[in-house]
């Protein structure tokens, strides 16, 4: 029983570290690609740079928040059990915020690639109510799994101190609605790639724009999986401990593969890549004038 004990607190340190690590790595790309896009008048103004920048948030944000619950789980911290809900629900929550981002960005393409001449018009008209039913979508679910936990546990297992931070996915109604709640989502991002696809084959075969198109559907559609499929084996494995070994090679999949999401849906854009680059070239042109003109103002 202690070996089990001892394992499990040395997979939640790795996950801690990882989710540390996503964490810092994202954070600074969030930043410096954030700052570059609302400093800029033209990239501003786009949608999809603006469902770029709030999936790099959410993903921030989910890194936080997993940090956090990890490490509690780590140290065995002796918290209440509500506590541990709250924090994963949150977590979950801002999980399926990425998730439905990733879906906007999806469609958005698809949309501006398939119909350009209303692309515009529609997109900045809905995009604000996009915004309000996504969180309200992402909400919902982790929402209800709270309550119908406390409901099923009772109010003294809510308030009772619990060094193993429980999470709200114990049910298996919990999961089934988790996995067919992504299980849409995939269908959708689906029919928006072959709906691309079918678009970039009409239009024509042999030219250099289709084929950057293609390769970055592809690319994109890569990434996505990386993100969707562990999501679907941690829903389905449920933290049971005899799939330790599997939910840690999972979870260092997903680990890893998010730490490119900055580069993979934002660097890749050679219009975004060269803004970013112009952007840190100026500003370290102005630091380096300004420590001259200070060190040359000291010596007058």
């Amino acid at each position: 029983m202690n070996t089990t004990n001892d394992s499990s607190r040395i997979i939640q340190t790795v996950k801690a570290s990882f989710f540390l690590l996503d964490f810092l790595i994202c954070c600074i790309f969030t930043i410096l690609i954030t700052q570059t896009v609302w400093r800029d008048s033209v990239l501003k103004k786009e949608v999809r740079y603006f469902f770029l920048c709030h999936h790099l948030v959410c993903l921030t944000l989910f890194f936080g928040l997993g940090t956090i619950f990890s490490y509690l789980r780590s140290f065995q911290v002796n918290a209440p059990a509500l506590v541990c809900w709250i924090i994963f629900a949150v977590q979950i929550t801002i999980g399926r915020a990425v998730l439905l981002t990733l879906v906007l960005m999806a469609l958005n393409t698809c949309i501006a690639v398939c119909w350009p001449l209303k692309y515009l018009q529609f997109a900045h008209s809905v995009k604000s109510k996009l915004m309000v039913c996504l969180w309200i979508i992402a909400l919902l679910d982790p929402v209800v799994s709270l309550i119908l936990e406390g409901i099923h546990k009772g109010h003294h297992f809510i308030i009772q101190m619990d060094p193993s931070c429980p999470t709200t996915l114990s049910s298996t109604l919990s999961r089934i609605l988790g996995i067919i709640f992504i299980i849409i989502l995939v269908l959708v991002i689906l029919i928006s790639y072959i709906i691309m696809f079918r678009e970039g084959k009409r239009a024509g075969h042999f030219t250099k724009s289709n084929q950057q198109a293609r390769r970055t559907i592809l690319i994109h559609g890569l990434q996505t999986a990386l993100h969707i499929f562990p999501t679907l084996i941690n829903i389905w494995i449920g933290g049971k401990e005899e799939h330790i070994i599997l939910d840690l090679i999972n979870f260092l999949i997903f680990s890893l593969a998010q730490c490119l999401s900055p580069v993979v849906y934002g660097l890749r854009c050679s219009e975004l890549r060269h803004k970013f680059i112009e952007k840190q070239y100026c500003c370290g042109v102005l630091e380096r004038y300004s420590v001259e003109s200070f060190q040359n103002g000291e010596r007058i």
